[in-house]
């Protein structure tokens, strides 16, 4: 590889790890104002899309990114809820 080509592709690999940080903030602040079941369904989108045979490698990234941050997204709200089960006493339950 010479040397104009592998500074271009330097270049381009550091072009993209700068646009995925950027792509990760948007997608950070879009999914954190979705509700679990939103979440669940975005997750159950980008599973159907990765099973299409034409997907691109750079969707595939994208999928990736945005799977794993709704997975987090949902895991937290899962624990909030459990959190709160948890401290619901249950003397409140009593009907006498």
């Amino acid at each position: 590889m010479s040397l104009e080509n592998e500074a271009t592709g330097n270049h381009l690999s550091m072009y993209k790890k700068i646009n995925n940080k950027k792509n990760i903030e948007i997608f950070k602040k879009d999914i954190n104002k979705l509700s679990y079941e939103e979440s669940i369904s975005e997750l159950e989108t980008i599973l159907i899309n990765v099973q299409d045979e034409n997907i691109s490698l750079d969707q595939i990234q994208i999928n990736y990114i945005k799977g794993h941050l709704l997975l987090k997204h949902c895991e937290k709200l899962l624990k909030f809820v459990e959190q709160e089960i948890n401290e619901i006493n249950p003397e409140f339950f009593n009907l006498d």
